[in-house]
């Protein structure tokens, strides 16, 4: 299996071809609340949740090949000890719009994923998690963003991508704590 992230481009067009009401993002942001509550989170179970088909269907096995290549992705990545997790999200080089609508699908399914867990109550959370999981759901219902200032725009939407990715790590910590120390590099 790859050690890599699929491509998201490839992702959005092969749920496409299924007709997925899902964005490879959200489905991402599933994945992540899923293992930050359960690391021994049955992968089937996640599919099961993002992805409805006939599994005989040719591009139902393809676009179930590249959600297994992303769910065991993400699982590696959230134990790196080197700390390299990534989000699932757009290129830096698409519009902005697109960019910050996929961040909100991420966290709109990192809620989800969150419940299909069994986190019922987001006061039962850890503290740190609490808070950052409930910026999170704010996040994903934001709804629109002041995009006029291209520059600005995108500076504050890579600082809340940092936010997000740094608290899927804090979250994922607090919640299972790693076995060995994180490594700076």
């Amino acid at each position: 299996m790859n050690d890599e992230l699929p491509d998201y481009v490839a992702m959005e067009r092969a749920l496409g071809r299924v007709e997925a009401d899902i964005s490879g993002a959200e489905i991402h942001g599933v994945c992540c609340g899923m293992l930050v509550v359960d690391q021994a989170t049955n992968q089937d179970m996640w599919l099961s949740q993002v992805l409805q088909g006939s599994p005989q269907d040719f591009y139902f096995q393809e676009v179930r090949t590249l959600l297994r290549q992303l769910f065991v992705v993400t699982r590696q990545q959230m134990n790196d000890s080197g700390l390299g997790f990534e989000l699932f999200l757009p290129e830096d080089e698409d519009d902005l719009e697109a960019q910050v609508e996929a961040m909100q699908d991420w966290c709109q399914g990192f809620a989800f994923g969150l419940a299909a867990a069994g986190i019922k109550d987001m006061g039962k959370l850890p503290t740190d998690s609490r808070e950052w999981a409930e910026d999170v759901v704010r996040i994903g219902t934001s709804g629109e963003l002041d995009l006029d200032d291209e520059e600005e725009s995108e500076n504050a939407l890579a600082e809340i991508l940092e936010y997000l990715r740094v608290g899927v790590l804090m979250m994922n910590e607090e919640m299972q704590p790693m076995k060995a120390a994180p490594q700076v590099h």
